[in-house]
Formats: structure tokens, sequence, C-alpha cells
């Protein structure tokens, strides 16, 4: 059975990740599976050059975005458990 499965991602992520997955002959959704089914990509997939050079400011951004996703998904995690501190 399919079902769907939805990605938070800027704009210009999902462009990139798109055009690497074209490049690559495959797509974002068969990419996800493969790396599902393998435990992890089982070979290097990489283009010869990279899609963009990133600058540390972009990763360091990045990083942050993760984490207050990761925070705003865990507290809304213990308001439905019930353990949300007072």
């Amino acid at each position: 059975m399919d079902t769907n499965m939805t990605f938070r991602m800027d704009n210009q992520t999902k462009v990139q990740m798109t055009e690497i997955c074209n490049q690559l002959g495959m797509t974002p959704s068969t990419a996800a599976t493969a790396f599902v089914r393998a435990g992890g990509m089982p070979f290097p997939v990489r283009l010869e050059t990279p899609a963009t050079e990133i600058t540390r400011e972009q990763m360091l951004a990045d990083t942050d975005n993760i984490l207050n996703d990761y925070a705003q998904a865990y507290e809304k995690m213990s308001e439905s458990l019930g353990t949300t501190k007072e």
C-alpha cells in the first residue's frame, strides 16, 4: 500500500534536491525509498561537483533550523503526553 510522507524544507533546497535527483536519474521519492531500504545509502550517491558551495553561515543557519524544528516537535510530543514543564 502506498502512502504519502511530507518533508519540510525551503524552496531553494527543494529545487536543489529535485535537480540532483534528476541528474542521478531518480525522483526524490525513489531516493528516500532507497535510503530507507538500505538503512542509508549503500554507495556514494554524489554528483561529481557539488550543486552549490555552502558557507559556514549557511551550515550554522541550517543547524539552527534543524534544532528549532526538533525542539518544537519535542514540545508537541511532550504536550500530547501531558509531560510539559510548568
